[in-house]
């Protein structure tokens, strides 16, 4: 808190104080007798100019007094005033509105007539006195207002004292029932006061503000005390008064949005209790330049323990009222990163209490300044990038805005110390090189691979990751051409054809859809394709199902907080028949931000719409989050206001839940759902899976990936056809096992889903579980046993798992009433769910499905 006035400075602000109306208690000093020389004139009037501005040296209402500054008699300067403010000439300027009142007789002393309810002894009175009188404390030329703010700060702090004060054996110096009413007797006080007309809370609590500097300098525990019980004393003081105390804190909003030198009074740490005590936002009203001044000067100084001391208060108190971005993310690293005077274990926490609940651009601004300055990424356990990793893991941040970060979670990926998919042969030498041709930093990630195949003696898979293409202009090539044996391989591998890019599976014998490439609706622009599936979904007068799956990569989920979809693909039935779109989330974000928000928008709607019904196959929240993030614009993805609402789905069946009913188990039990068994069993196909671990971030994607994209939405909608028409499950049912994500209300919506039991008991349910593969009836291979009409096909539809409908569907999903649709979406789902039921549409998807099979032989054939 700055210096308050001494004796001798109130004694000559004490005519100026008069001329206003503040204090009259004693005469004012008769004014000089003559002109002071110019020798006496030490530049008084540019002090007095400079001062102008604080509250205490010139109360509202003062401040434009230049006579009282430059010497002139007080009825001179009263006159001045009145006229600057449009008085008549010698009358006193009429006291703005918000200005706190000083009539003389208003200071009171009712220190031996107040009826105590609660204190007894003297040492507890003595705390509550100091409101009784405030003139005791006041200092001379205050007004009541500022003698009233030095009262509240010396019974807090006397109270304090009190309440931690013990005798010679440890005990406390007042009675317990006394230690447990002081504060509140203390607020009762200044309830009576505003209530008995001493005090006007409104205005005589003009300085309040000021009162909550009486901490600064006090341990944590202290501060937060002593300014819970000024925040408890002032809001007793407006007792029953709600329109006064909304009126006092508009001004105190004022005060604090417009008076820079309010700041330097006030303990930095008291604005969390300041700005909820005059019921302000913790982010909108606090100027940022004197928040930070007062950061570093209050909090940031001292020696290496202190000031690690004040960081972690200072790192509390900007996280608290959310204003890291007060600061440049250089000065902020100044101050929490300084990696001469801490190490790492003490910049991490620092840096992490300082960040929590931070605006998301300006923590990646932090997150990325670290990592670009300070991590080597030539050191393998480089402390810098460690600290960057602690942070991105603890904070949920997206790693890519860490390239370097970025990069070792990839080397990593490929080939750790003792993990990796080269250590783990999880992925072949060509999806390896799939994964990383494209980046930046391609030969570098290819060093890593060939020297870990090498190391083990797998020269074979070398040779395979050199022979391509990209890999033989790169130094890694050159660096290992001397090896005759990896020259002889490299040589082999040459002379083999590539896998032909065609749309359909490689492998024979695998489910192949019933479409050309030539069909595939491909939205990657705001154009003609992108108007034809709003056309034919949300702009559609007839209520349908859409099967919808979405792809990703991520190469560590630990630490990838924030991988988004690449792509969406959709199946639906179209004016002619199914229609097979995909929609290019990665090409719609490289057009102009116009087109990328209208073409998300339809993505968007599609999902939101409730008469469209969404079909999926084992979604989880993980993978909701990575296709919500794909479908919010790039420019407002980090964008955390109220105005900037995430994506739904609604309403939406999981396949895998429908199965598990049928099959009486837990839905996602063991993995006995996985799509390619269902497929299998339902469809009696292979699904082809090779695709599955690609790079589907890499651009123009191969047609074997968008048939397996679309093969991912395509197959569960054509099951559930299956399932519904031929009456496997009903109408009722299916609108039960319907729900919605993304809601606020059904946050957490994986968990009822999974503690769901299909069956009568526990027991019931495991022996299902353990049955699952075996549910299905054996037919022949790549054969239509839905709709054949030999006897071997009836009694295969018959042998088919059918669910236990006495166990009551509605009573068991009451576990998941959160997300279950509401009133209004149920009806238009029911439309939706009605199409489902078309045995004919499902006979002629399913006789599709087995022309097309034949296909599979012939696009391997052909040259």
């Amino acid at each position: 808190m700055a210096p308050l006035p001494s004796d001798e400075e109130g004694d000559g602000l004490l005519a100026h104080s008069v001329a206003y109306g503040w204090y009259t208690s004693r005469a004012p000093s008769a004014a000089p007798p003559y002109e002071l020389g110019p020798e006496y004139k030490t530049g008084s009037d540019e002090v007095v100019a400079a001062l102008e501005g604080c509250a205490w040296m010139f109360p509202p209402g003062s401040r434009s007094s230049p006579a009282v500054a430059s010497g002139a008699p007080p009825s001179s300067a009263a006159g001045t005033a009145g006229g600057a403010h449009g008085g008549r000439s010698g009358e006193a300027p009429a006291r703005p509105a918000w200005a706190p009142p000083v009539a003389p007789e208003r200071m009171f002393d009712l220190t031996g007539n107040y009826p105590y309810q609660h204190l007894q002894s003297e040492v507890s009175q003595s705390v509550v006195n100091i409101l009784l009188a405030p003139g005791q404390v006041a200092r001379p030329g205050d007004s009541l207002a500022q003698a009233l703010t030095r009262a509240l700060e010396r019974c807090a702090s006397q109270a304090y004292q009190v309440l931690i004060s013990v005798d010679a054996s440890r005990r406390p110096t007042v009675p317990e029932s006394e230690r447990q009413n002081l504060v509140g007797e203390a607020g009762t006080v200044m309830a009576n006061l505003a209530q008995n007309g001493h005090i006007n809370a409104e205005q005589d609590l003009f300085f309040a503000l000021e009162a909550f500097g009486v901490s600064k300098m006090s341990r944590p525990d202290e501060q937060k005390w002593l300014c819970d019980c000024l925040s408890l004393m002032i809001k007793r003081a407006f007792g029953m008064a709600p329109e006064a105390l909304e009126r006092w804190r508009q001004t105190m909003r004022n005060r604090i949005l417009n008076e820079v030198d309010l700041y330097s009074n006030i303990d930095v740490r008291a604005w969390t209790q300041i700005l909820e005590l005059v019921g302000a936002q913790r982010d909108d009203i606090l100027q940022g330049e004197a928040f930070k001044t007062q950061v570093r000067l209050q909090l940031c100084m001292g020696t290496a323990k202190e000031r690690y001391e004040g960081l972690r208060q200072a790192a509390k108190v900007v996280a608290e009222l959310r204003r890291q971005s007060c600061f440049t993310p250089k000065e902020f690293l100044e101050l929490f990163n300084d990696r001469r005077a801490f190490d790492r274990q003490q910049r991490t926490k620092l840096l992490l209490a300082a960040l929590q609940g931070g605006p998301r651009g300006f923590v990646q601004a932090v997150l990325g300044t670290i990592d670009s300055a300070d991590v080597d990424i030539s050191e393998r356990d480089d402390d810098e990038m460690r600290m960057v990793e602690e942070l991105l893991k603890s904070l949920k941040e997206d790693i890519r805005c860490c390239p370097h970060a970025f990069f070792k979670m990839k080397t990593e990926w490929i080939a750790a110390r003792n993990t990796g998919v080269v250590v783990g042969e999880e992925l072949s030498p060509e999806q390896i090189c799939d994964h990383i041709e494209d980046e930046p930093n391609h030969e570098d990630c290819l060093r890593i691979a060939v020297n870990k195949y090498l190391k083990a003696n797998r020269k074979f898979e070398a040779a395979r990751m050199l022979v391509r293409p990209k890999s033989a202009r790169t130094r890694v090539y050159e660096s290992n051409r001397n090896d005759k044996q990896l020259a002889y391989l490299i040589s082999l591998f040459n002379d083999m054809e590539p896998d032909r890019n065609h749309f359909g599976p490689i492998e024979e014998g695998t489910l192949v859809l019933p479409c050309e490439a030539s069909d595939v609706l491909y939205i990657k622009d705001a154009g003609t394709a992108l108007e034809r599936l709003e056309a034919e979904t949300v702009g559609s007068q007839q209520p349908k199902s859409i099967g919808i799956w979405w792809l990703w990569r991520c190469f560590n989920p630990k630490i990838d907080f924030w991988p988004r979809a690449s792509f969406l693909a959709l199946c639906y039935e179209g004016p002619s028949g199914s229609t097979f779109a995909i929609v290019d989330f990665d090409a719609l974000e490289k057009n102009n931000e116009r087109d990328e928000e209208r073409s998300k928008d339809v993505v968007r709607r599609i999902l939101e719409s409730p008469s469209l019904l969404k079909v999926v196959h084992d979604m989880d929240g993980y993978s909701f989050e990575v296709l919500r993030r794909a479908v919010m614009p790039k420019n407002k993805l980090y964008d955390e206001g109220p105005d900037n609402p995430w994506p739904r789905m609604e309403p939406v069946v999981d396949v895998s839940v429908v199965v598990a009913y049928i099959r009486r188990m837990r839905p996602f039990a063991q993995n006995k759902d996985k799509l390619s068994g269902l497929v299998f069993e339902y469809l009696r196909l292979e699904l082809w899976l090779a695709e599955a671990l690609s790079n589907f971030e890499r651009r123009p994607l191969r047609l074997t990936q968008l048939h397996y994209a679309l093969s991912l939405a395509w197959c569960p909608l054509l099951i559930l056809r299956a399932l519904c028409s031929f009456e496997i499950v009903d109408n009722e049912e299916i609108l039960l096992l319907s729900h919605r994500v993304g809601h606020p209300s059904s946050a957490g919506w994986m968990r009822p889903l999974r503690n769901l039991c299909f069956a009568p008991d526990a027991s019931a349910a495991a022996a299902a579980e353990g049955d699952a593969l075996g549910a299905v009836c054996a037919g022949a291979h790549a054969e239509d046993w839905w709709t054949g009409t030999s006897e071997e096909a009836e009694e295969w539809r018959r042998g088919l798992p059918r669910p236990d409908r006495s166990i009551g569907l509605a009573q068991v999903m009451q576990m998941t009433v959160a997300i279950h649709l509401q009133p209004d979406t149920q009806r238009c789902a029911q439309l939706g769910i009605a199409e489902l039921f078309s045995r004919e549409t499902a006979a002629r998807d399913l006789a599709a499905l087995y022309r097309a099979h034949p296909r599979s032989s012939q696009l391997l054939a052909s040259p």
